[in-house]
């Protein structure tokens, strides 16, 4: 009985502060609503603001990742250079004025070596020069130029010799200092005048053209071979200097 006496009583407090609250509510509207909204507008704690846990093994390498700081961007590699040209063009062959026979040699001579006329021209004119100044036969100088390099100005032995009259650079290089330098051996006109001139220091140093041409050639069993093959193409080239008319496929 005294159980059931403490419930019923237990019963009536609740209901009278359930009534209370009720006309509480009924009178004072906006308190209620103000305490309702302060309990609501507490701020929850967000997520991110609890940091998770980290093993202790991780702890160190963090550190070091810190310290390091972030990773430097990539470098980017620097732009090749561009290719040098192994050899430079050779200058432009200057226009010249040409004799009659003059230019049927340089006419001749394009057709058999495959070769501007315009540019054996030019040589022509300059080698003529030098065959007076150096008082060598009319067109040697241009048949030793035909037999040396097929008037190519590129070419190089294996021995080294270079240019239109292959001329070696190491034994000659103090010939080309007034010209430049080694280098200046490209230039068709600088290396017909130190091919000259070298042919003109032969035949001093020989005593004749047909030795000049042997000791120009550096001597030797072939050096007749080389001898003949300079003559042949010198009496060819008087022939078509005096108009007759020479077949380009003849020999060198």
């Amino acid at each position: 009985m005294t159980a059931i006496r403490g419930l019923l009583t237990l019963v009536r407090v609740v209901g009278v502060l359930a009534l209370a609250l009720v006309l509480y509510a009924w009178v004072y509207p906006e308190q209620l609503g103000k305490w309702i909204g302060a309990a609501s507008s507490e701020p929850a704690v967000p997520v991110a603001a609890v940091a998770p846990a980290v093993p202790a093994a991780s702890v160190p390498a963090q550190a070091a990742l810190a310290a390091t700081g972030p990773a430097a961007p990539p470098v980017a590699a620097p732009a090749p250079e561009p290719a040098k040209p192994a050899v430079p063009p050779p200058p432009p062959v200057p226009s010249v004025q040409l004799s009659k026979s003059q230019a049927a040699m340089a006419q001749w001579l394009g057709l058999k070596y495959r070769v501007s006329p315009a540019a054996i021209g030019a040589l022509i004119a300059e080698a003529d020069k030098l065959s007076k100044s150096y008082r060598l036969s009319p067109n040697l100088i241009i048949a030793v130029m035909a037999i040396e390099s097929n008037f190519h100005p590129y070419i190089q032995s294996e021995a080294g010799a270079q240019g239109l009259m292959q001329v070696m650079p190491r034994i000659h290089a103090k010939r080309y200092q007034k010209y430049g330098g080694k280098s200046s051996f490209i230039d068709p006109i600088v290396s017909l005048k130190v091919g000259a001139e070298i042919l003109r220091d032969c035949v001093k140093l020989k005593g004749s053209e047909t030795e000049a041409l042997r000791f120009y050639f550096g001597g030797g069993a072939s050096s007749d071979a080389y001898i003949d093959k300079v003559r042949a193409e010198q009496r060819r080239l008087n022939q078509v200097a005096a108009g007759a008319r020479v077949p380009v496929d003849a020999a060198p």
